[in-house]
Parts: structure tokens; C-alpha cells; sequence
């Protein structure tokens, strides 16, 4: 299939927006080509777009009207259509409510004019038009408007217990609406003493647990102890240890109840979860499934505290049951122990699927290594120097094998690109990004990816990465595991930017360039659950110790993102003697947290890698070294930055 190149590419785009967005290519490395001028008919468009939207908000009716008027075929008018109706009388505009959800079923626009439909259906009481106009799944406030709409209309006791059922299998508390059908329930003595435990348990292990102490009054009286002693071991795992709180009525719930405790125990206080668990084994029935997920729990947490029973632990894992998480710290066991007898024959063990792995063949290798069988560890080193991986750039580097791209690039017919960008939401998604409104074209986006299939998503991450949407570019690749598109997936997004701090603070670019990649894609209005904002993911209390000034209030902005940023990976490599590594690492879990993690005794670094305690960064730091290694190979130079990594070693001194 032959690949457009950007020119017809941009050609057609022209064609059908009457403008484009004026990127640099970077598919397959071509070079830049600049977009034709705007047209100054949609730039129009745009700016009488909002003025349009402002006017619906405000309802000036007749300037809405005018405006709309010279908006004709304009890919975002629904929006104001939308608008309208939402702040005018329901049901004097019912045809028009409704002729608009249905046409929009599905797209980003159907909810949100659905939604307060939907409400206003209910509140009204129009249940005949709430149940018409309701699509799965809703909120669960409106699940429970449509099942009070149904039982009105007649539904029988059956179909109503078993619809009320699922609502009540939250382990949150659930919305007002849903109180009358609830209550209704509960007449119908459909909630049994085991869905109140179910309903419990929920709460303890997984929701909000200030819901156990109304459930637990809910159970029979000589049960309701269960409850009481779930509340306490939820705030206070050692609480277990006084066997007496086990009265034996309901060994089987008890068993349920240390299980829970036992797992959270193990992390607070080793020695008396060990103690407890022994008291506990000879006097409750833990079935086979209870006793293997405390076996991983106490696996896991051992060896994270370096725990002379870990590996004991570890062994009553049975095969069945080994996860990542339980493997990654076996691994780290033996790492640990520097025994890697016994990792080469746990490796040999594992089930084909996993040790087939990069990770897993990488450390077998090592293994071999370091048990003297040098001939069958360079076999396995120069086939995972093949990938472009954390671990083949390490295989790579021990044999001194070159390392590999695997580039692959995403190809698109000119019939494939016209297609999708004919679609009204694509055109929507792009008149949203040169508004600014990220949040809207990626809803429109997001609809997009769920209405196409595979192929479609190659020819979909073209057009964003041509759009100079890398983040999205990147995401939508991600979907259908296409990683080999690397120009694509590691674009030189705000290269001078980048590149102009980097000079400045006198670090690697490319070090800089793979931290952006990884902490944001290239989403200059990234905003992390912590706090941390802009392509660099920056917390506002870091910008302020970083720079004193109002940088914090304008972490969107790349030039002071990135300028923060490479100041602070700077200011790490300094504190860190140079290390970039460890510099990393902190990048991602703070400073003092790295240096409790650094090892007395001189460790190799792939080692001390696997042992970091933090399972995010330790994912995080075998990326960000992937992505430079990545980013200095598409600047043009041939090295391989792991040939250090392979050598060097960490302690803290």
C-alpha cells in the first residue's frame, strides 16, 4: 500500500476544512511542509461560533438566530443547536429534544444534552418519556429513575427484585433517587441477610467502609459481631491478634475477615502478621484460594522488607497463582540474595507463556552469566538485542551488539485518509483543537476510536500526528498495540523548546525529550490526579521551590513547563553526583525516597532497578531509558547508552 506523502495529505485536509493546522511531518521521516494560509471564511466561522454559543448561554434568542444564520455547514453548529435547547422549556421543544438525540445517539454530543433530559423527565414524573428516552448504561441516579419508571408501569416483583439487586451491589453509597425503589425492595424481603453481607464486604474491602455500621445493624443479631469486627480490622489490621474477637459462630466469614486483615496487616507489622497468621491457620477454615492470596501478599511485602521469610513465603505460591507482582519480587529475592542458581532454575520453571518474556530472558541470561555458562547467555543476549526494549538495549550492550529501531512505519492510501476526515466528528475534533478546547475534540476523538476498526486506527493516528496531536497520535497507535510506528510515537514535539532549556541547564535533550514523553505525551494541558500539570508534569509546590516567582500559575505553558523541568532534572543529576539514572528516579518519587533506596554495598545498576520498591517507578525509569536511547537513535546517533548502564553500579555513598 503506498503512504501519502504530507504534501497530498495536507492537500486533502485544505479540501475539507478550508484551513489546516501547520505542523512539521513526521511520518517515516519525511521533512517539514508547511500548511496552506488559513481560510479567512472559517477563521470567521470560528470567532462567530462563540459569539454564537455566548449568545445561546445568555438567550439572546435573536442574535443567536442571526448568528446562526452564517454558520451554515459549519462542523460545530450541533454544539449550538445543543446549547439551545438546554436553556429553553423541555417539553415545548419535546420533537426537537428528541429528533437531536437521536441523531446524535452515541457521540459525545448525545449525553450531554441526555443527561439533563433525562432529568427533567423524571423530576417532572414524565416516566413513559424517561423510559422511551433512557440508554444503557446511564448514571446509576438514572438506573434508578428507570427502574422507579418501570415498577410505575407495571413491572412485577421478579424482574424489579433482580433489577433492585444490582443497585444495591455497591460498596458506595448510592444516589436519593435510588432510596424509593430501595425501600420498596426491602418490603418485598428481598434483601437477605447474604446480599447485606455481600453489600459489606463491598464496603470493607473496596468502598466507603463508614457504610459497614449501618449494614452491620442490618444483619441478624448474633451475626452483627462479623460486622463489628470487619469495621475494626479495616482501620486497625492488629486487631486480629486478640482471638477472642473470633467467636466461631460463622468460621467461614471469619476466615473472610483475617484474610482481609492479614493482607493489610503484613505491611504495617511483618512480625505480628506472621505471629497472627500461625494462631489463626490451626482455628479457622481459610480455604485454598484464602491461603494462597495471603501466600502473595506476605511474598510480596517480605521481600520488600528485605524480610528473611520471603523466600519461604514465596515457595507457597503455587505455580497457578504467580502474577507479575509476585514474580517481579521473587525476581528481586534472589537479586537480593545473589543467588541466581536458584533464579536460573525458577525461570526454567515458569510456564512458557512468561518466561518467554523479554524481562524473564534477560535475567535468565544474566543468570546463565553469572553461573559460568557464557555460551548459552550470549544465544539468548544477541536475539533480545533484536528488540527495542529496556532489556534488548541492555542485551545489546552486553555482547556489544547494535541496537534496534524495528521502525516500522504507519502507511495510509489517500481513499483511507479522505474517509475518515469526511466524518463529522473528525471535523468536529479538529475545529475543537483550534479553539483550544482539548477536552471536547477528545471526546470527539474518543467516539471516533470506538467506531472504527483496526486499520482505520493506523490511518487515524496519521492524522493526528499530522495535526501535531501527538498525545493522541500516540494513544490511538496504543490501541491496537501498532508500537513500530516510532517516528509517530516518538515525535520531536516541541523540539526547540526542549532543546534551547536543555542547552541552558546542560543536560541531554534527549533526556529531557524521553521524561516529556513519558510523563505526558506531549499534552501541554496534562494534569495527573497528584496535581502535577504540563508537559513535564510539574507539581505547583515544586515550581515554586524551583523558581520563585509566578511560574506556578503557568505550568500549562511549554517555554516555563520545560524550563522548570530541565532545571530540576539538572538539579537532581547535581544532588545524585551526575547520575542521570538516579536523577530519574528521583524525578519520579522524590529525592530523599531514592536515597533510602540506595544500596550500601556497590549493586549493579539492572539489579538495583528491579528492587526499587515503587513499582511505577521502576517502570518509569526502565521507560524513560528506553526513550532516550530511542530519541538519540532517530537524532542520527549510532550509540548505545546502555554499554554504562550494563557496567555501572550504585550505592550510597
Amino acid at each position: 500500500m503506498k503512504k501519502l506523502t504530507s504534501i497530498i495529505r495536507y492537500s486533502l485536509l485544505a479540501c475539507l476544512f478550508s484551513t489546516v493546522h501547520p505542523v512539521a511531518a513526521q511520518v517515516s521521516g519525511q521533512s517539514a511542509v508547511n500548511a496552506p494560509q488559513q481560510s479567512a471564511n472559517v477563521s470567521e466561522q470560528r470567532e462567530l461560533f462563540k459569539k454564537a454559543e455566548y449568545a445561546a448561554r445568555r438567550g439572546r434568542i435573536a442574535e443567536y438566530n442571526q448568528l446562526l444564520k452564517q454558520l451554515e455547514n459549519y462542523p460545530l453548529t450541533p454544539y449550538l443547536e445543543m446549547e439551545r435547547l438546554q436553556q429553553v422549556g423541555y417539553l415545548a421543544n419535546e420533537d426537537r429534544v428528541v429528533s437531536f438525540l437521536e441523531r446524535y445517539q452515541g457521540t459525545p454530543l448525545d449525553w450531554q444534552l441526555r443527561q439533563p433530559w433525562l432529568d427533567y423527565l423524571a423530576q417532572q414524573g414524565e416516566y413513559q418519556r424517561f423510559i422511551r428516552d433512557f440508554r444503557h448504561p446511564g448514571t446509576l441516579t438514572h438506573q434508578c429513575y428507570l427502574i422507579t419508571a418501570e415498577r410505575a408501569g407495571g413491572l412485577e416483583d421478579g424482574p424489579f427484585i433482580r433489577k433492585v439487586d444490582a443497585i444495591w451491589r455497591h460498596g458506595f453509597s448510592v444516589p436519593s433517587a435510588c432510596d424509593g425503589i430501595l425501600n420498596e425492595w426491602a418490603d418485598l424481603d428481598a434483601r437477605t441477610k447474604d446480599k447485606v453481607w455481600q453489600r459489606l464486604v463491598l464496603a470493607a474491602e473496596e468502598g466507603n467502609p463508614t457504610l459497614i455500621p449501618y449494614l452491620t445493624r442490618l444483619l441478624p443479631k448474633r451475626e452483627q459481631y462479623l460486622g463489628e469486627l470487619y469495621h475494626k480490622v479495616r482501620y486497625s489490621p492488629a486487631a486480629i491478634g486478640q482471638l477472642s474477637r473470633f467467636r466461631g459462630v460463622d468460621p467461614a466469614k471469619e476466615a473472610q475477615i483475617a484474610t482481609f486483615a492479614l493482607t493489610k496487616l503484613i505491611w504495617r507489622a511483618e512480625e505480628l502478621a506472621l505471629k497472627s497468621y500461625e494462631k489463626l491457620v490451626s482455628r479457622l477454615p481459610f480455604t485454598a484460594a484464602q491461603r494462597h492470596t495471603i501466600a502473595e501478599e506476605f511474598a510480596v511485602a517480605l521481600s520488600l522488607k528485605e524480610h528473611p521469610e520471603a523466600r519461604v513465603w514465596h515457595q507457597k505460591v503455587p505455580p497457578s497463582e504467580l502474577d507479575e507482582r509476585v514474580l517481579q519480587w521473587r525476581l528481586a529475592a534472589y537479586l537480593r540474595d545473589h543467588d541466581y542458581a536458584a533464579l536460573k532454575m525458577t525461570i526454567q520453571t515458569l510456564p512458557p507463556a512468561i518466561a518467554g518474556g523479554n524481562q524473564w530472558q534477560y535475567w535468565l541470561a544474566r543468570a546463565m552469566e553469572e553461573t559460568g555458562d557464557q555460551l548459552n547467555a550470549n544465544r539468548i543476549y544477541a536475539d533480545l538485542a533484536k528488540e527495542r526494549h529496556y532489556y534488548g538495549f541492555l542485551a545489546a550492550a552486553r555482547v556489544g551488539a547494535p541496537v534496534s529501531l524495528e521502525k516500522d512505519p504507519v502507511k495510509a492510501t489517500e481513499s483511507q485518509i479522505t474517509a475518515l476526515l469526511q466524518r463529522d466528528d473528525v471535523k468536529r475534533a479538529y475545529e475543537f483543537l483550534q479553539l483550544g478546547r482539548d477536552v471536547d475534540a477528545r471526546r470527539e476523538w474518543n467516539h471516533l476510536l470506538s467506531d472504527i476498526d483496526g486499520e482505520a486506527f493506523k490511518t487515524a493516528a496519521v492524522i493526528a500526528s499530522d495535526w501535531d496531536w501527538h498525545d493522541q497520535a500516540i494513544w490511538t497507535l496504543a490501541q491496537i498495540g501498532h508500537f513500530d510506528a516510532v517516528e509517530i510515537r516518538f515525535p520531536m514535539a516541541y523540539s526547540e523548546i526542549i532543546n534551547l532549556s536543555s542547552e541552558k541547564y546542560g543536560i541531554d535533550p534527549a533526556w529531557a525529550m524521553a521524561i516529556t514523553r513519558r510523563e505526558s505525551s506531549f499534552r501541554a494541558d496534562a494534569y495527573s490526579g497528584a496535581g502535577a500539570r504540563g508537559l513535564m508534569q510539574i507539581l505547583p509546590g515544586t515550581a515554586k521551590l524551583l523558581r520563585n516567582d509566578d511560574s506556578f500559575k503557568r505550568l500549562n505553558t511549554p517555554e516555563v513547563n520545560v524550563a522548570l523541568g530541565t532545571y530540576y532534572l539538572s538539579s537532581l543529576r547535581e544532588r545524585f553526583n551526575g547520575n542521570h539514572v538516579l536523577a530519574t528516579a528521583a524525578y519520579n518519587a522524590g529525592y530523599y525516597k531514592v536515597r533510602d533506596w540506595l544500596p550500601s554495598e556497590p549493586t549493579a545498576l539492572d539489579e538495583w532497578v528491579e528492587m526499587i520498591p515503587y513499582y511505577e517507578t521502576r517502570d518509569y525509569v526502565k521507560a524513560v531509558l528506553s526513550y532516550q536511547q530511542i530519541y538519540e537513535l532517530l537524532n542520527g546517533k549510532e550509540v548505545n547508552l546502555f554499554d554504562a548502564f550494563a557496567t555501572m553500579k550504585v550505592d550510597d555513598n
